[in-house]
């Protein structure tokens, strides 16, 4: 794999995924389109979002996915940096976890409305780490639940390996795993292809600067080939990212000349994702 190649993976598909339908105030929060918001009705469809190392932009791209695919966020994170509390859900203020509970009970979790702005939520529970049921339990209870909400769910999950991870990948399409392209975090993703050989992976070279190292992608390349795994379109590095405070993704957002190579990029990760294995 070359510099060239990232690129133009990248490139490929870039409008094919259609935002949800929305406006924007003065602001820039998107506002409801049309009157009251009403969620999409989709094909059951479980896509999850993993990693065995944190700050790789899993939970970026999970909360990226969920708005342009349509689908419901589920986030499986418990540490307070996950997508439900910069979603703007705050477990301190709420008597129950609607996510442990659903667990507990059988019954499927009613998501949290987004309105049109953000992709509607499931929330996490940082009560969850101790509370995971067994990862059969977890796969059947995603795709039970896909099928009653009639809507496809983008799980998040915690970074490294758990009954919950391992669920939602067993229940999972497809799993997207960000791969940033650094000696540590390549062991760390060599470490999930060798745990995980069997399971339907799209890596994402995430995090690209303008020129990476050619060692650096021809060990991507290397670990792709030997696990059987698909590389996916390429990801940018972005500095501004990690001091964004908007709750709403970045790609429902107005379309700046700065967000918009970002936006073009996720699009085309989106696209990868509605057409693996189809």
């Amino acid at each position: 794999m070359t510099s060239e190649t990232l690129k133009d993976v990248t490139a490929e598909g870039a409008t094919a995924i259609p935002a949800q339908h929305e406006g924007h105030d003065e602001e820039g929060e998107a506002t409801d389109v049309g009157g009251t918001y009403v969620p999409p009705e989709q094909d059951p469809d479980v896509v999850t979002v993993a990693g065995f190392k944190g700050g790789v932009g899993k939970s970026r791209t999970a909360k990226e996915l969920a708005w342009l695919l349509g689908g419901v966020l589920t986030d499986f994170e418990w540490d307070w940096g996950g997508v439900t509390r910069g979603w703007g859900y705050f477990e301190e203020a709420r008597l129950k976890s609607p996510l442990i509970r659903a667990f507990q009970t059988g019954e499927t979790p009613k998501p949290l409305s987004g309105r049109g702005r953000k992709p509607d939520l499931i929330p996490g529970h940082t009560d969850f780490e101790r509370n995971q049921p067994r990862s059969e339990v977890v796969a059947e209870s995603l795709l039970q639940w896909s099928r009653d909400l009639k809507r496809r769910l983008v799980v998040d999950t915690h970074p490294g390996g758990s009954e919950s991870t391992y669920g939602a990948m067993a229940a999972a399409r497809v799993t997207v795993v960000p791969a940033v392209l650094g000696n540590e975090e390549l062991r760390a993703l060599e470490g999930l292809l060798k745990n995980l050989p069997d399971y339907p992976l799209l890596l994402i070279p995430y995090k690209v600067g303008r020129s990476p190292a050619a060692w650096l992608l021809d060990e991507l390349e290397r670990l792709a080939e030997e696990n059987k795994a698909e590389i996916g379109p390429a990801v940018g590095d972005y500095y501004w990212i990690p001091q964004r405070r908007l709750r709403v993704p970045i790609c429902a957002s107005p379309v700046s000349k700065r967000t918009a190579p970002f936006v073009e990029e996720m699009k085309a990760v989106a696209e990868a994702v509605e057409k693996y294995g189809r």
